[in-house]
């Protein structure tokens, strides 16, 4: 059972005295990357389909819906159905569902949501269809391309052609389109590389379409790339639309790449402990997600992260040691992860508490 914290926020508090640790998600920095993202994809002439995954709380995919993205994609049916429940209608499940349960729900889901599901399998894509039909339902159908990434996914060409076919004979499944993601180059470093290998998944992708198109079926959507890599897609003819989610709240580690979006999403934390050199916050592991490097500190660019522990973390000063009892801001280095360690998060604008939302999909994995 989860338990609400006895010092949970409320609208209209100072953010200065908030109890920490407190996850922190900065409005007026999300606005500003949202507007920026949609501008620059929509010059390009491609939709914005924001990735739930990385928010994973209906609160905030409210407010950046507000804005007019081009629907949303989930990662896992749990975040589908949440966006269900909150009014989202255009769902992307970006993903396989497998087993007899999952499938139930997804063919439910599609009752109250033009719901979208990716498949790379033949036998997996008949038994989505069978739940359809049971359901007296109808679901949109992408086969999912490997462009690179080697996780799921048909090969580029024929093999994509085939599944495509298969889907399209289908009853309760509607052929309509075409997934191709390249998650492994999204933090790529050097920029130079992360386009040429992106660019060339995106035309392999484009390339396909290209066959299916020639093999009689119409092809609605062609859907990949996200913050690390949506222009090079964007770029491609063919590609009608990218998906990325971090853009939205960003961490230490997109940023490194991404420098043009603003790290909203931040965990105040409280120095308890000091010493020549070096200050201890009372935010560690359990607060903040380790996985995709180590985390920086807002406003304190030469301090050094040098370890977490569940929780604590320590940092090499840069100059002065704060006091005890001071606070700090942490940025984690993966943002989605982060989401995911955390029970509801404060809207802030301005240095006020605009609103506190429940991350509804925080320890899902289903």
């Amino acid at each position: 059972m989860t338990h609400p914290s006895p010092t949970e926020p409320a609208p209209g508090s100072d953010v200065a005295d908030l109890d920490t640790p407190q996850l922190l998600v900065d409005l007026d920095v999300v606005d500003g990357n949202v507007r920026r993202m949609f501008a620059a994809a929509r010059g390009r002439g491609v939709r914005v389909r924001v990735h739930f995954k990385s928010l994973k709380c209906t609160g905030l995919a409210r407010h950046v819906a507000a804005a007019g993205p081009d629907g949303f994609a989930a990662a896992k049916l749990n975040e589908a159905e949440a966006l269900a429940d909150a009014g989202v209608t255009d769902i992307l499940l970006a993903n396989q569902v497998v087993g007899l349960h999952k499938l139930r729900r997804a063919a439910r889901l599609a009752r109250r949501a033009d719901l979208i599901v990716c498949v790379d399998d033949a036998d997996n894509a008949r038994a989505l269809s069978a739940a359809a039909v049971a359901e007296g339902t109808q679901i949109r159908a992408l086969v999912e391309v490997d462009i690179g990434m080697a996780r799921c996914g048909v090969p580029p060409g024929a093999a994509a052609v085939e599944l495509a076919q298969t889907v399209a004979a289908l009853p309760g499944l509607r052929f309509y389109g075409l997934q191709g993601y390249d998650g492994h180059l999204q933090m790529l470093p050097d920029y130079e590389s992360r386009q040429a290998q992106s660019l060339a998944g995106a035309e392999a992708l484009a390339d396909t379409r290209r066959q299916v198109e020639r093999a009689g079926l119409p092809v609605a959507l062609v859907t990949g790339g996200g913050t690390g890599t949506w222009e090079f897609a964007a770029a491609v003819p063919g590609v009608t639309e990218v998906q990325p989610g971090s853009f939205v709240i960003m961490d230490a580690a997109y940023h490194k790449v991404r420098p043009e979006f603003g790290c909203a999403l931040s965990v105040r934390a409280a120095v308890v402990s000091r010493r020549p050199g070096q200050y201890v916050l009372d935010a560690g592991s359990k607060a903040i997600s380790r996985d995709f490097g180590t985390p920086e500190i807002k406003g304190r660019p030469g301090d050094r992260v040098l370890r977490l522990n569940e929780e604590h973390t320590i940092v090499a000063a840069d100059g002065a040691v704060p006091a005890v009892g001071e606070a700090a801001e942490v940025l984690p280095a993966h943002c989605c992860a982060t989401m995911n360690l955390h029970r509801a998060c404060a809207a802030v604008r301005g240095g006020r508490v605009e609103a506190v939302w429940p991350i509804e999909c925080s320890g899902r994995y289903d």
